[in-house]
């Protein structure tokens, strides 16, 4: 990455698209009720890379990524390992990649994410050119939900960065919208990034060249109007269809675009761009009111007159049960990662936060800040404190299909927030 020239605009990007077609027959993650593979692709797995001089946020249209294949691929790059930010869009429609969890992997399908991966950031690397960087955002979007209070009536905004040249014309998107990318149901059996791939392809249209990217925020409770205990059925669900995705996608491209972009300048006597990283230690609690082995007799038990899909979801949950193991650890490393471009901050979270979180983390920085998570690793959900009460998937469930030993104990969500608020204090 080369340095800039007096006079220049403060950034150096560079982006780069690279693409990835699994075969039909390919295992997809997000449901586990959902029994059958893929039967073709309605949109290729993305896999996006935005470089910004000496940092590196990559994007891929999957459910999750494992911490150790993001670990990977910022390991094969040209730029300080800490300086990279790998990021699932958290599509429910994407292939199985993940090792261990969400369904497993497909083995060659994964390789050749991981290859494209590293191939988009190089792209992106080798491409870059002087550019100013721009902010707007919109509310009232009326998408989102939240999921497990539907009392509550929640308006999350609809974040944009572009990164544009001297001459006006835009470079690159960063979209950042909080909610499920589960408007495709578990019918569905066609490879597709959802409703986040129709919000990229809204914005590059009305900018031929720019590269579009999307940020899956804090989403783990809010999507577009369904329980997620509604997704242990393989029934699509009323308006669970691609049309509806593509109405979407465009509503919340177009409606942020209608708001006024604000120039974001670099901090005095600050360089443009920092990264500060670190890795957080959070425990699992175990919830469950019996053990593993009494839990999967309950299951196996129910299993025999089931309908297809709760019984898929209860071979997901004895197959867990059958895996415990008493030396499992109860500790997971969770990677916290702030990236600061001239006055804007992207949080960048592992796991599923919910928007509390974001919120919070939000506040305790100050400026613009937009927050993300499914970044570096995503091990299942991180409730808020007051979340443990109300129990539901999210909180008792969630970590079977993710292949984690327990759920995450109460304050993990808490102490992300602290590090990244710590974080952001030092840049």
């Amino acid at each position: 990455m080369s340095g800039k020239r007096e006079g220049e605009p403060p950034f150096r990007v560079g982006a780069a698209v690279v693409d990835v077609y699994p075969p039909p027959g390919t295992r997809m993650a997000g449901f586990a009720a959902r029994t059958d593979p893929s039967t073709g692709v309605h949109d290729p797995v993305s896999v996006r890379a935005l470089a910004v001089d000496e940092t590196c946020l990559i994007t891929v249209d999957a459910c999750g990524l494992h911490e150790m294949t993001c670990h990977q691929i910022a390991s094969a790059l040209p730029v300080p390992t800490g300086n990279v930010a790998v990021t699932a869009t958290h599509t429910h429609a994407g292939p199985c990649i993940m090792p261990g969890r969400l369904g497993g992997h497909d083995e060659k399908v994964l390789d050749q994410v991981v290859a494209a991966a590293v191939r988009a950031a190089e792209e992106a690397i080798t491409r870059q050119e002087p550019a100013e960087l721009f902010y707007r955002e919109a509310t009232g979007i009326g998408v989102a939900s939240n999921r497990r209070h539907v009392e509550r009536t929640i308006d999350p905004a609809a974040q944009l960065a572009s990164f544009r040249r001297p001459g006006g014309r835009v470079i690159a998107w960063v979209l950042l919208y909080p909610c499920h990318p589960v408007v495709v149901g578990p019918s569905n059996r066609l490879i597709s990034g959802d409703y986040p791939a129709f919000a990229r392809n809204s914005l590059e249209a009305g900018a031929p060249g720019s590269t579009a990217f999307f940020l899956p925020g804090a989403a783990g409770d809010v999507n577009t109007g369904h329980s997620a205990e509604a997704s242990y059925s393989l029934g699509g669900g009323s308006g669970r269809t691609m049309e509806e995705a593509r109405r979407i996608g465009e509503l919340i491209a177009q409606r942020v675009l209608g708001e006024p972009a604000q120039k974001m300048r670099p901090l005095p006597e600050r360089s443009p761009t920092s990264v500060r990283k670190q890795s957080v230690s959070l425990r699992m609690e175990p919830l469950d009111s019996c053990g593993p082995r009494e839990l999967a007799a309950k299951w196996l038990a129910e299993a025999d007159s089931a309908d297809p899909g709760r019984r898929a979801l209860l071979r997901t949950w004895i197959n867990w049960a059958e895996g415990c193991t008493a030396t499992d650890e109860l500790m997971w490393l969770a990677p916290v990662s702030v990236i600061r471009w001239g006055s804007l901050t992207i949080v960048a979270l592992p796991g599923e936060p919910f928007l509390e979180t974001a919120d919070a983390a939000a506040a305790g920085i100050g400026g613009t800040v937009m927050v993300t998570g499914y970044t570096n690793g995503c091990p299942g959900y991180l409730p808020p404190q007051d979340e443990y009460e109300f129990g539901g998937y999210e909180v008792i469930d969630a970590h079977r299909y993710y292949g984690m030993p327990a759920p995450f104990a109460r304050g993990s969500a808490e102490e992300l927030v602290r590090a990244a608020v710590r974080l952001a204090s030092h840049q």
